[in-house]
């Protein structure tokens, strides 16, 4: 039987056991991965702690949106793919903290592409190409970005320069320097600044300013504040019909050396409780898992 990091409770990072899982079974047009790397990421802590429950996750399950690894088994209708081929994947009914993951959304990993830089990169740059989709920026618009620091702000800040805006990053003072060599204009926290639209890649309850900022709920959106509601602001969440062209694409331009990723730390896959931690204690790396 395979390993995974199950979810036995909401609650501190100590409810993430290790535990004995059953095998995981592709259905039609799923594979099943044989993992060697996943991502941890923001969204993950919110669901564990029980303060989001958009996601459906429940105790029992597996955590992990995220993963890379070997093409272990194809399900019905699967083109494109075969057994031993290296892929990263994007886990929307999560599943990736495991030994095996099933996944319906992947790109092929090219060579030139670690593990740990694969796992990093499909549920971050489907979250920022699909929010700068959501607040419909434009070039020559200037977008409002909290949480520019992060593993999601980063790509989202250079796709938004790549489409033409101009990006105002609201950034602590660590991350200034990192929001100027992408290329944008580092902001503080409270600094009255106009935008066209804002995105909350944080989750720290800012949505506040951000309406401030844009006046205009509908060109606003957060990615993990359950309070979006209250403010007239969307919650995203991943889109089936785009994520895998978007992780196409952001595989791309990362193997040609155009996109730039988060700094990683890397921890042995039943350590997930320890990468929560660390996570949550406010590091400024990647936190990554693998077997």
């Amino acid at each position: 039987m395979p390993n995974a990091v199950v979810l036995t409770d909401f609650g501190a990072p100590e409810v993430l056991r290790w535990q004995q899982v059953a095998w995981p079974e592709p259905g039609p047009g799923q594979v099943r991965l044989k993992v060697a790397a996943a991502g941890v990421g923001p969204t993950d802590l919110a669901i564990r702690s029980g303060r989001l429950r958009a996601f459906g996750a429940a105790p029992g399950g597996v955590l992990g949106f995220e993963a890379a690894g070997t093409v272990d088994m194809v399900g019905p209708g699967v083109t494109g793919v075969s057994v031993g081929d290296e892929i990263a994947a994007q886990l929307l009914s999560l599943g990736g903290y495991a030994e095996f993951a099933i996944a319906g959304i992947w790109t092929v990993k090219p060579a030139s592409v670690s593990w740990h830089d694969a796992a990093a990169l499909p549920a971050s740059a489907e979250a920022a190409a699909r929010v700068l989709d959501d607040v419909r920026l434009e070039s020559g618009q200037t977008l409002l970005l909290f949480g520019g620091g992060g593993s999601v702000g980063m790509i989202a800040t250079q796709l938004a320069i790549a489409r033409g805006a101009r990006v105002l990053s609201v950034v602590r003072g660590h991350d200034e320097q990192l929001a100027g060599e992408l290329g944008a204009e580092p902001v503080k926290l409270g600094d009255a600044v106009r935008a066209d639209a804002a995105i909350d890649a944080a989750g720290t309850g800012v949505l506040g300013q951000a309406l401030a900022s844009v006046g205009d709920a509908g060109r606003v959106v957060t990615l993990s504040d359950p309070r979006a509601a209250d403010f007239g602001v969307r919650l995203s969440g991943p889109r089936p019909e785009t994520a895998a062209a978007a992780l196409f694409d952001a595989m791309q331009m990362f193997a040609a050396g155009k996109l730039r990723l988060r700094a990683q730390r890397v921890l042995p896959l039943p350590e997930a409780a320890e990468a929560h931690r660390r996570l949550e204690a406010g590091s400024r790396e990647k936190l990554i898992l693998v077997t």
